[in-house]
């Protein structure tokens, strides 16, 4: 992840001042909890106080042509920041990502525009001499005053350690929890069948890059390890009477002094520490030709250092429940992760953790998982 070293730049950037958002935004004029994409043909550019408008054409599927106006940034502030008239060359097509107005369809609070060129910028960039939009600095708020988690996250492995995250606690198994182990083995273990494990590890493993989509009604998380997607509803919306349990489970939220405190249940039953030994109790090392083949005792999935055996599996049943509770530091490019897992039927006591993810301008690519571990043997 070649992009990683840029996260200074990027820490630089997110501890400048930044430019006030346009008050339409917090007076409710704008539904900033939904967008909405156009482009079109530029008819008209007003760099005026105390927002400017673009408008322009856009073309419907039926050869309709409805005129669209985007609201900016004041003028003043668009011209201190590089902005022009000529950028918006009247007959030239742009593409306006925005949100969308509460009473006017032909209306939008710019986001992000696209010009003709190529070259996108947000309604913060600021554009040099040359017209060449320079990196801006990143919010550590959102518009609604929020911490601003929307973005790349991905775990960092300091240098010399271990591939493990999560420094979670342990507890002892209930008599139903032990049950629910006997005689599994690392052929239950669903990342050698492309399935997701947890909400917990898969958030941080193999270092894959997640992505957040943030918005003042809900958040969405896609997780870059085997394509997990959570959504988090911070709308007090409760889990439908119909909800079918899965892997991430039903997650509502709400920011409470900076922090976003989650409670996540409807689990379907899965496993909090997959079996990766071979032996009749899941933890043992495997036989020879066993597989998972070579894998290292104590290794990504064990959790607590190298060397040592792998920890005893451990499920989860659908009476769990998880609290979550993400921070973000001050300069808005660490995420940290405090949760605990409570499950009365499994486990005798809490389960609780942490992590860290980093912002990163790495993209976000689909996981496509192809286990190829058993190729060999049919």
């Amino acid at each position: 992840m070649a992009n990683l070293k840029n996260l200074g730049l990027i820490a630089a950037m997110a501890a400048a001042p930044f430019p006030a958002l346009a008050h339409h935004g917090s007076s409710g004029q704008f539904d900033l909890s939904k967008t909405v994409e156009f482009t079109g043909s530029v008819t008209r550019i007003r760099l005026v106080n105390p927002h400017a408008y673009v408008y322009f054409d856009v073309t419907g599927t039926a050869g309709d042509v409805t005129n669209v106006r985007c609201e900016l940034q004041s003028g003043s502030l668009l011209k201190r920041n590089g902005w022009s008239a000529d950028m918006f060359e009247k007959g030239s097509t742009i593409s306006v990502v925005g949100a969308p107005d509460r009473t006017d369809p032909t209306t939008c609070y710019m986001k992000q525009i696209t010009f003709e060129n190529g070259m996108t910028a947000t309604r913060n960039s600021t554009f040099d001499t040359d017209g060449t939009v320079l990196a801006e600095q990143r919010p550590t708020e959102q518009d609604d005053g929020t911490p601003n988690i929307d973005g790349n996250w991905v775990k960092v492995r300091d240098e010399n350690a271990p591939p493990e995250g999560g420094n979670e606690t342990r507890t002892e198994l209930t008599d139903a929890g032990k049950k629910a182990v006997e005689g599994a083995t690392s052929d239950d273990n669903p990342r050698f069948h492309c399935q997701a494990t947890n909400i917990f590890m898969d958030w941080w493993m193999d270092e894959m890059v997640n992505r957040i989509e943030q918005t003042s009604t809900e958040i969405t998380m896609d997780y870059g390890f085997m394509d997990m997607e959570r959504t988090i509803h911070l709308d007090g919306q409760p889990m439908p009477e119909d909800y079918t349990p899965g892997r991430a489970g039903y997650s509502t939220g709400e920011w409470q002094d900076g922090t976003l405190v989650v409670t996540t249940t409807g689990f379907d039953e899965g496993w909090i520490m997959a079996p990766i030994g071979g032996g009749p109790d899941g933890h043992t090392p495997p036989d020879e030709g066993e597989r998972p083949q070579n894998r290292p005792e104590g290794g990504p999935e064990g959790g607590k250092g190298r060397g040592g055996p792998p920890p005893t599996p451990m499920k989860n049943s659908t009476e769990m429940v998880v609290t979550e509770r993400f921070t973000l530091n001050d300069d808005g490019t660490v995420l940290h992760r405090e949760y605990t897992m409570v499950d009365p039927l499994y486990l005798q006591g809490e389960i609780t953790g942490s992590d860290d993810v980093t912002l990163t301008t790495d993209p976000y690519e689909p996981y496509d998982c192809d286990d190829l571990t058993n190729e060999r043997s049919h």
